[in-house]
């Protein structure tokens, strides 16, 4: 199993930005089911080669960030429902989560990645909760 972490590149972040990390799901079959069957307790994802998403079938809300070639943010949604779809056409990976008050990226910023690794305990360190909304989500 691999792993990607990135941080957010933002104007707002100057220094401190937290490392956020993911799995990564690239084959057809693991880019299918995603974060379907899994409870809010499951490790953040992303499905590479990836322009749209959907949430049916999900039995909670997702944090979502559709990202292009280069790490720019081009949709962000925070807490999205089950039975929605979100699609960027300029989108080339997909970054979800189950919703969380945790760091999130927004449209405008950018996503470096840190590092990959096939060790899921160097995949990032915990979240604090935020005291305040992190940004306003920005999507349908």
């Amino acid at each position: 199993m691999r792993w990607m972490c990135v941080q957010i590149e933002s104007k707002v972040v100057e220094q401190g930005s937290p490392t956020l990390g993911f799995r990564v799901l690239s084959s057809w079959a693991e880019r299918l089911v995603g974060l379907l069957g899994t409870g809010p307790s499951a490790p953040p994802v992303v499905l590479m080669r990836c322009g749209s998403i959907h949430t049916y079938g999900m039995a909670y809300p997702i944090d979502v960030a559709l990202v292009g070639r280069h790490g720019e943010v081009l949709a962000s949604v925070r807490a999205l429902p089950p039975g929605r779809i979100l699609s960027h056409a300029a989108a080339y990976c997909a970054f979800e989560r189950p919703a969380s008050p945790c760091p999130w990226p927004l449209v405008g910023e950018a996503l470096r990645v840190t590092s990959l690794s096939f060790d899921s305990d160097r995949a990032a360190q915990p979240c604090a909760v935020l005291p305040d909304p992190v940004g306003k989500a920005v999507g349908p």
